[in-house]
């Protein structure tokens, strides 16, 4: 059955990636009805890691959420959009041959009302981060310490209009048990999250009866519904880059609540980009170092160094939840995007 979902997955990929050959990208100033842009995209990120776990060490190749992916919009009558994406995961360091895994995969419609999108999203939560993350996909991964870095199926996202670099989002999610309530996010952003429009970024966002699996010492696994906020913040001041970030957490269905926060700077001198981010949660911390270097706009090299603190929390229910685990890690690597 694997192989026959990694083999439609392709498929579907190949067929809807064909018409970009047939379709012209539209420039904004000659959009008309009826036309159709379709973009092919996605990027290659594989490094060399040696991990150090307890008393374990060992040198591994990381995939680093590789991907492939289509998007596309549709123009429509009445100043509407059609528009979509299909998205994989790549897991090029996989032995098995089912090495695709889904990421976002929606369709939606936007006008002078906003946005909104029907399928499996990151919540709006996940999302308030923006570009913050200065280790996204690495060890140094905001989503190692901190809950709440969620991708949902069923999920129904509205995106507002800006107003003077304000914004509203929320994520609905239709939940599969018929006796819990439905999992909700919601944010308000003031600024670009990318840091190219603004120089500056503030969200805050929470979630509600959001699903979060949890793994247990004892090896068993459960799922709660739990409750989360967040608040971020970045500024740019010219080549360097400050950002910080607060959570405030329920750690188990007993109600029990942790906060956390990270904090982080970049500098760019020339083609290098230096980076460091700190990060704590419940008693446990994480600290990354790392460079990328520039060899063309879609192509970059590598190294980087976390260390981080495991984390094993003892809650109300008499369980012992792993929230962490520790270990050292260094890596060198390559990105290349297309």
């Amino acid at each position: 059955m694997k192989r026959v979902k990694s083999s439609l997955s392709l498929a579907l990929c190949s067929l809807l990636t064909l018409p970009v050959i047939a379709v012209d990208k539209v420039p904004a100033e000659k959009t008309v009805q009826n036309k159709e842009v379709i973009e092919f995209y996605g990027k290659l990120n594989i490094s060399l890691q040696a991990s150090e776990e307890g008393d374990e060490s060992f040198n591994e190749l990381k995939s680093n959420a590789s991907r492939v992916g289509v998007k596309g919009k549709y123009y429509l009558d009445n100043g509407l959009t059609a528009i979509y994406k299909l998205e994989w995961q790549v897991n090029v360091n996989d032995d098995s041959k089912d090495t695709l895994t889904a990421r976002n995969q929606w369709v939606g419609i936007k006008g002078g009302f906003g946005e909104l999108t029907v399928g499996r999203s990151d919540t709006t939560l996940k999302v308030s981060q923006g570009k913050f993350d200065l280790f996204n996909d690495y060890e140094g991964d905001l989503k190692h310490l901190f809950i709440g870095e969620n991708r949902t199926a069923d999920s129904i996202t509205y995106k507002s209009p800006t107003f003077s670099n304000l914004q509203f989002l929320t994520s609905y999610i239709v939940s599969d048990d018929h006796d819990a309530d439905d999992p909700f996010s919601v944010g308000l952003f003031f600024g670009d999250l990318n840091l190219k429009k603004t120089d500056f970024f503030l969200s805050v966002a929470h979630d509600e009866n959001m699903p979060v699996k949890f793994k247990r010492t004892d090896g068993t696994k459960t799922t709660e519904p739990l409750a989360n906020t967040r608040v971020t913040g970045m500024y740019k001041f010219g080549d360097l880059r400050l950002g910080a970030m607060f959570v405030d957490t329920e750690v188990s269905s007993t109600g029990k609540y942790e906060t956390g926060y990270a904090a982080n700077v970049s500098y760019k001198i020339g083609k290098v980009l230096a980076k460091l981010e700190y990060q704590e949660f419940a008693g446990a911390d994480s600290i990354s170092i790392g460079a990328d270097y520039k060899l063309g706009k879609k192509t970059k090299v590598y190294a980087w160094y976390t260390d981080r603190e495991g984390n094993n929390y003892l809650a109300d229910d008499g369980y012992t939840y792993k929230l962490s685990s520790e270990g050292t890690y260094f890596a060198i690597g390559m990105e290349q995007k297309f």
